[in-house]
């Protein structure tokens, strides 16, 4: 089978899939229902068999969820795969959501509270249209590559017994966080208890997948084996053009973090926002830091991190955009390296004080801050200008927060 028939076959069946949406959503069932058949007209000598199109075999009163179960039925009987026939049945129920969506948002002006139950009300159905259109085999087909794509994501391979055991936690996983929606929106929940328990269920089901792969496994899904590593490491470094000798020390300095970090996700599992796990991250973070600029030098380490900034690298693709040119783009690089640095050193020092048994005005602390942050913004915009700096802004160019220190000295979330 050559590439050519290939592309022709494959054009032949997009064709034939639009016409089914198209079919499915604009049909008005014919009355009295047309019985298929296959109709021989005689009026030459040599007759020709000419196909009668088929009506569909339900009412007019069916509903939507058994008129798509037929047209999946149809296009299945014609060979159609069960992942194109997944991509139809999507595509004419996202279809009937957002419109659906489109009524309420009018009916309701826009209420947050209303659209909010809306989109519970959709996740929740999800499963069971999708179940409805596909078939039982058809869905669980559909649903455990939804699973692999997000759990294995195509780096390791699951024996059966344990993709099935990943789709069963995948599967609570998912419901545990529509029931958490639901509390909230019933008001039995708060914002906070929610994320704490999501923050939570997420654990939980990161040391079960875990516990189900081995630490080798789920160490390659997270990259962070040795190969994964040294791939990442290549990648970030390769501005610093490194020799091999500085390379392996790199890597060396990175597999120590690597361990480091997985240690201190396990010790802190249970209270992943706590202060002294935020602190001891960033401590990490600076002695591998350090070890790199030892081995680099200031220039090439300080050109590799300007190269790993996600603002840096945006306004980099997009200066002749923005307008902008190297001189501009480095003093906006530099203004908000100051800016991080300042900022978290001021924390520290606060945190250090309270720590030390002192007194800390925590009001004061985040007043200054927010007012560091909004001169920032302020001076950030008269250098550029109001319209690049709103672009750039709406971009998430600028990573200005404004801080909230109060709660003794843990930023509230």
């Amino acid at each position: 089978m050559n590439s050519n028939f290939l592309r022709r076959s494959s054009f032949v069946l997009n064709v034939v899939l639009a016409g089914a949406a198209i079919a499915l959503a604009s049909y008005q069932p014919q009355r009295p229902p047309v019985t298929a058949s296959v109709k021989i007209v005689e009026e030459t000598p040599a007759a020709t068999p000419v196909l009668v199109p088929q009506a569909p075999h339900f009412p007019e009163t069916a509903s939507a969820s058994d008129k798509r179960r037929w047209l999946v039925d149809q296009l299945r009987a014609m060979g159609v795969p069960n992942k194109i026939l997944a991509r139809v049945v999507w595509a004419d129920l996202d279809k009937g959501w957002t419109k659906h969506a489109t009524e309420i948002a009018l009916e309701y002006h826009g209420d947050p509270d209303a659209m909010a139950a809306l989109q519970l009300e959709t996740d929740k159905s999800k499963d069971a249209e999708m179940r409805a259109a596909l078939g039982e085999e058809g869905f669980l087909q559909w649903d455990h590559q939804n699973m692999l794509r997000e759990v294995s994501q195509t780096k390791i391979e699951l024996t059966p017994a344990e993709t099935d055991q990943a789709y069963d936690l995948w599967k609570k996983r998912q419901q545990r966080q529509l029931d958490l929606q639901q509390a909230q929106m019933n008001a039995t929940m708060d914002p906070a208890d929610v994320a704490d328990a999501t923050e939570k269920a997420e654990a939980e089901y990161a040391q079960q997948i875990k516990a189900m792969l081995g630490d080798e496994r789920y160490a390659k899904l997270q990259q962070t084996d040795d190969a994964s590593a040294a791939a990442d490491l290549r990648q970030n470094v390769a501005k610093a053009n490194p020799s091999d000798s500085q390379f392996q020390t790199l890597l060396k300095a990175q597999q120590q973090w690597n361990e480091q970090r997985a240690a201190l996700d396990q010790q802190f599992q249970n209270d992943p926002t706590s202060t002294a796990y935020a602190d001891q991250i960033k401590a990490l973070d600076a002695a591998r830091n350090q070890q790199y600029r030892q081995v680099l030098g200031d220039d090439a380490f300080a050109a590799m991190q300007k190269q790993q900034d996600p603002g840096y690298v945006q306004m980099k693709k997009y200066e002749s955009l923005w307008n902008l040119d190297d001189n501009s783009i480095d003093s906006v690089y530099g203004a908000m390296q100051y800016y991080q640095k300042a900022a978290q050193d001021y924390q520290a020092q606060a945190r250090a004080l309270a720590a030390g048994g002192q007194n800390v005005d925590w009001d004061g602390v985040n007043k200054n801050l927010q007012t560091f942050a909004v001169q920032t913004e302020q001076s950030l915009e008269k250098f550029l200008g109001a319209d690049r700096f709103n672009r750039m802004a709406q971009n998430g160019v600028f990573q200005i927060g404004l801080p909230d220190m109060t709660g003794h000295g843990k930023p509230k979330q």
